[in-house]
C-alpha cells in the first residue's frame, strides 16, 4: 500500500551504516563488504566499477538522513527508510556492492565529498548549473519546490508575487534558500515589499518556525513539502498549484570520477528499464516525478523535465 512516512526526531551526529543491513537491521561493515564481493560475481555492472570500490565492496554515500519521504530513520533512530534507500537496494543488485550511508548536515556534504570522505552524495540533491561547475551529477528524478504554510494560510500566499513582504524559511545551503535570496532581490527591485529569508540547519527547525508564526511559509522539495503537510496533524498545509524551480535530482560525484559516474548511469537506466524503479515510485505515490532516461549533468546536457 502506498504511503508517506511518519515524521520523527533525529540526531545530527554523523553515522555510517550499510544500506542492506539497515533495511532489515543494522549490519556490521565486515558483513557488508563480504556481501558486496559475493554479489559482485554475478552483478551485471560489477566489473565496470573502479577497482578500489570492487575491493571495498561498498560505495560510501554522504546524505542528510532526515528528509522524508526521500530518506529518514524510523522511530528507533537506527532503521533507514524512504524511497531513495529502496531505489538504492535496486542499484546494489546492478552493481554488486552495498551502499554505506554517512549521515551529516546537508551544508557539509559537498566539502566532505571534495575531501574524499564520500564517493557520492545522494539524497534529494538538485542538479544546478552552479553545482555542475564543481561536481558531476547523475540525474535520476524530476524535481520541483513547494511551499508549506500554517493551517489556513494566514499570509495568503498563493503565487510567487505573494512571497514579497513575507518571511520564508528554508534549509541552509540548499537550492531553496538560493531561490529565495534571488526572489528577495526581485521583490526589492520591484518595490513589492521585503522578502525575509530565514535559514535553518534542518527541516525540523523550519517547520517549527512556520507552526509558531515566526515564518509565513517554508520552501522544500515538493515530495517533502507534501509529506510535512500530510504528517502535521492539520497544523500545516501545502500551497496548491505553486511549484517553482523545476529541475532534476542527481547523485553527486567529484569531477574526475568518470568511471564510477558512468557506471551509476548504467545502473539507474537498468532499474528504469526493468520496471523496478517505477514500482518503487508508485508505492510512495511519486510516479509523476519519475524519468525515462538517466544521464549526466542535466543542465549542461539541456535535459528537460516533463
Amino acid at each position: 500500500m502506498a504511503r508517506f512516512p511518519r515524521m520523527t526526531s533525529r540526531k545530527a551526529t554523523l553515522v555510517a551504516l550499510p544500506l542492506a543491513g539497515l533495511l532489515a537491521l543494522s549490519a556490521c561493515g565486515g558483513e557488508s563488504n563480504a556481501a558486496g564481493e559475493d554479489a559482485g560475481n554475478n552483478a551485471p555492472l560489477f566489473s565496470e566499477l573502479p577497482k578500489e570500490i570492487q575491493d571495498a565492496g561498498t560505495i560510501q554515500v554522504g546524505s542528510s538522513v532526515d528528509y522524508p519521504p526521500f530518506e529518514y530513520y524510523k522511530e528507533d533512530g537506527k532503521t533507514l527508510d524512504g524511497f531513495e534507500p529502496e531505489l538504492a537496494t535496486l542499484l546494489e543488485k546492478q552493481l554488486g556492492v552495498t551502499f554505506t550511508w554517512n549521515n551529516a548536515s546537508f551544508d557539509t556534504l559537498f566539502s566532505a565529498l571534495k575531501a574524499k570522505r564520500y564517493d557520492v552524495v545522494y539524497g534529494a540533491t538538485n542538479d544546478t548549473a552552479e553545482r555542475e561547475q564543481t561536481f558531476d551529477f547523475v540525474y535520476y528524478l524530476q524535481s520541483s519546490q513547494g511551499f508549506v504554510v500554517a493551517k489556513g494560510n494566514p499570509a495568503g500566499i498563493k503565487s510567487e508575487d505573494d512571497l514579497c513582504g513575507n518571511k520564508i524559511a528554508a534549509v541552509r545551503g540548499g537550492v531553496q534558500a538560493q531561490y529565495l535570496e534571488k526572489k528577495a532581490d526581485e521583490c526589492k527591485t520591484a518595490g513589492k515589499g521585503e522578502l525575509t529569508v530565514l535559514t535553518f540547519a534542518g527541516n525540523a527547525e523550519e517547520q517549527l518556525a512556520v507552526k509558531q508564526g515566526k515564518a509565513d511559509a517554508m520552501l522544500e522539495n515538493f515530495p517533502t513539502a507534501a509529506t510535512f503537510a500530510k504528517e502535521s496533524n492539520g497544523k500545516l498545509e501545502l500551497v496548491p498549484d505553486l511549484q517553482v524551480e523545476k529541475q532534476f535530482f542527481g547523485m553527486v560525484l567529484d569531477k574526475g570520477n568518470e568511471q564510477l559516474r558512468d557506471t551509476l548511469v548504467k545502473a539507474w537506466q537498468g532499474i528504469i528499464d526493468d520496471g523496478s524503479y517505477q514500482k518503487v515510485l508508485e508505492k510512495w505515490q511519486l510516479a509523476d516525478i519519475g524519468i525515462k532516461k538517466a544521464g549526466v549533468n542535466a543542465v549542461a546536457s539541456k535535459a528537460t523535465a516533463d
